[in-house]
């Protein structure tokens, strides 16, 4: 999939998403090894699979299956999304059984999929997502999974000392963040932290029954269609 690409600010600064994530895709992983994510990391992994235990998954935005891998055992099926194909290469290589399937697609342009899935999960994703359009991106999702599905999404809070600070807002409220990568790349990308008030009123009308759980760096989400 062609990453579209704006003007770079400098010879070595890109604002495109998809392009730091094709670039990033080797070094993905060592984010989860920062030890100060490890008991949050623990609770997160328990909590994902009771909720996908014994369901059909669809996931999007499932990068390097980090989170595909922690639901694999306890679902019975996963079909897991990503539009960057170097991302779901290193998933597939974690060869999580034939139950798990890979499939290259954007999260706005999700294929029909029959039967409809029921758990939909988007983990270290919404955070990317422009605030203009939390919305559509929800609508679209729900329209692939069954009625009275589950939602799921896991991302960060923002924490002084290792979160990245903001280069810059918006007008509609987006907050961007400077990435370098070990490649001596650098990549601008939008890096939001919602409060719980906005997580509910984004998710509500198209969901219900919506629990938010906030820990030290991470907060998780589970909804209702």
């Amino acid at each position: 999939m062609k990453s579209i690409r704006c003007a770079p600010a400098s010879s070595r600064t890109r604002t495109s998403t998809k392009a730091y994530y094709r670039d990033r895709a080797g070094e993905y992983d060592l984010f989860y090894a920062e030890p100060r994510l490890g008991r949050d990391i623990v609770r997160l992994k328990s909590w994902l699979r009771r909720q996908v235990r014994a369901r059909s998954v669809f996931e999007v935005a499932a990068g390097t299956g980090y989170w595909t891998e922690v639901a694999a055992p306890a679902a019975r099926s996963i079909l897991a999304s990503d539009c960057v194909s170097e991302m779901l290469d290193i998933a597939a290589g974690r060869r999580l059984g034939p139950h798990v399937a890979w499939l290259v697609a954007d999260a706005f342009a999700l294929p029909e999929q029959s039967p409809r899935f029921e758990v939909g999960m988007a983990h270290l994703w919404w955070s990317h997502i422009d605030k203009r359009r939390w919305r559509e991106f929800l609508a679209h999702f729900a329209s692939r999974l069954c009625a009275e599905a589950t939602v799921l999404m896991i991302d960060q809070v923002y924490v002084e000392g290792l979160s990245i600070p903001a280069t810059r807002s918006d007008a509609a409220g987006n907050r961007y963040e400077q990435r370098s990568l070990l490649n001596g790349r650098s990549y601008e990308i939008i890096k939001n932290y919602p409060s719980e008030e906005e997580l509910r009123q984004a998710l509500s009308g198209t969901f219900r029954k919506i629990e938010v759980t906030w820990l030290q760096y991470f907060w998780a989400l589970r909804a209702r269609m």
